[in-house]
């Protein structure tokens, strides 16, 4: 898929709110799209359209109709639905509708526009996926010629705001020419060295680690030369989405009971057989962890939470704690009682749920989170 309509994907992650379920629809369901027009290169891939929608059904979902048989419908979440583009063997681009339907709506259609066969295409077989983890082996068309071989948090594209494959190299060359110069190399002399941890010829096989749960990764791959501290794109990059499962939950019921006293809420908490350390978060109405009353925790929302514990874990860790240290600092264990004061004329959700670290690991979420309001 090309590159930037894959960062322009990307980067719609959080412009999406998610609407939760409804028992009755109040009138007709509308299904928004983030887009409605998707290019893709002769490659192929995954490619994930997000929406969102208004009076929805409940336990309904989007589906997908298409009458070209290269676009077929890989997954639906709460978010998002994730078309899979075969790659193609012409030397003519070619073109599709793909309607996405939802009870009670309007049809919305989507335009597919996929470009003829890629010269220098790359081929990737992910294997071996789990919470934390996945194999990948990176088949280039042409064995003798370089070629980058990686992967990245996809998030880091939201953060960051590169939207297309040129500012994205631009800027991954810049990080390693400023480590090169850093310790008197040129560009050329230190990408020589990485060799072949992130350079390679001919069929290449990687192996990550120590991965986000749940995250979405890019991995990638694009033709590239080097003279002094210059570089040369030969070819254009290739991409695709893999997406790394939650681990299985462990069943914790934690038991919280709250007690306010004026604007002062005092909270005990009993994590019964849980002998681990689990998170307490409290959550205002206007935040965007606040789910009402009454509606389900979907998928997404789980995820959500789990990235938000992960990511500061990893930065405190970044900092310097240990997986342990931070634990102690942040998370508790056995019973609790604490004492939060609250503005006065708002209503609250309190979230807990475990979280483990093995091995030193990024601390990470282990249950299904329990909520309390107030």
């Amino acid at each position: 898929m090309k590159i930037n309509s894959m960062f322009s994907i990307l980067l719609g992650i959080l412009a999406l709110v998610f609407v939760g379920c409804e028992t009755q629809p109040k009138g007709d369901s509308v299904i928004a799209l983030d887009t409605y027009e998707l290019n893709v290169d002769g490659g192929g891939g995954d490619i994930a359209l997000y929406y969102g929608i208004t009076n929805p059904v409940k336990n309904a979902k989007p589906t997908m109709v298409s009458a070209a048989d290269w676009i077929t419908l890989k997954d639906v979440t709460d978010s998002k639905i994730v078309l899979t583009v075969a790659s193609s063997d012409s030397n003519e681009e070619r073109f599709a509708f793909v309607t996405i339907k939802y009870p009670n709506a309007e049809d919305a259609k989507v335009y597919v526009l996929q470009d003829k066969q890629l010269l220098n295409k790359f081929k990737f077989e992910v294997s071996d996926v789990t919470y934390k983890s996945c194999k990948v082996k990176y088949i280039p068309l042409e064995a003798s010629r370089p070629y980058m071989a990686n992967i990245i948090d996809a998030e880091y594209f939201r953060q960051s705001g590169i939207s297309d494959e040129t500012m994205f190299v631009d800027a991954e060359m810049s990080n390693y020419l400023a480590l090169a110069q850093r310790n008197n190399m040129t560009l050329e002399e230190l990408m020589g060295r990485v060799s072949p941890q992130l350079i390679y010829m001919g069929n290449a096989e990687r192996q990550f680690s120590g991965m986000q749960p749940g995250a979405s990764y890019l991995v990638y791959s694009y033709g590239i030369e080097f003279t002094g501290n210059s570089y040369t794109m030969t070819t254009p990059m290739h991409s695709t989405i893999v997406e790394l499962p939650m681990p299985e939950m462990y069943d914790v019921d934690f038991n919280i009971v709250t007690k306010m006293t004026g604007n002062m809420l005092n909270i005990s908490i009993d994590p019964k057989d849980w002998n681990g350390y689990y998170y307490i978060q409290i959550a205002p109405e206007d935040s965007l962890q606040y789910i009402e009353p009454g509606t389900p925790m979907g998928n997404e929302q789980i995820k959500a939470l789990a990235t938000k514990f992960y990511t500061s874990a990893r930065n405190a860790m970044k900092g310097g704690l240990s997986a342990e240290q931070y634990l102690r600092t942040n998370c508790y264990m056995g019973f609790r009682s604490l004492d939060v004061q609250l503005t006065a004329d708002r209503n609250y959700m309190i979230i807990v749920f475990a979280v483990e670290s093995k091995d030193g690991e990024v601390p990470h979420m282990r249950s299904i989170p329990v909520l309390k309001y107030i």
